[in-house]
């Protein structure tokens, strides 16, 4: 299986797993992000691999992106703020507040 893309000479292939583990995501993300042709990658045998300069090109391309477990921090540390002023906001009130900022983070990745 190969996305779009070069995939690097054989010494900076990485299996997913040690891919994720650089960047701070989840091997599934890895994973979709090949499956999706955002990122290149090859099969040697059963294992999937990617180019350590791909990979890095495509986390400088989308800046900071909080993982999941970040996001839930911060909405928690957030409603406890909000609880703190009495507003009552839940999580569907800030998903909705965040929705315009991940839509143009996607929009602009897409376009790319």
């Amino acid at each position: 299986m190969a996305a779009a893309g070069r995939t690097g000479n054989e010494s900076d292939l990485l299996e997913v797993r040690h891919a994720a583990m650089l960047v701070g995501r989840h091997p599934e993300t890895v994973r979709r992000w090949v499956w999706s042709g955002r990122l290149a990658a090859r099969r040697s045998g059963n294992r999937l691999l990617v180019a350590r300069s791909d990979l890095e090109a495509l986390v400088r391309e989308q800046g900071v992106v909080p993982t999941l477990a970040e996001w839930a921090d911060r909405v928690r540390t957030a409603r406890g703020r909000w609880r703190d002023r009495g507003s009552g906001r839940s999580a569907a009130d800030l998903v909705i507040e965040d929705r315009p900022r991940r839509s143009q983070a996607a929009a602009s990745h897409a376009g790319r």
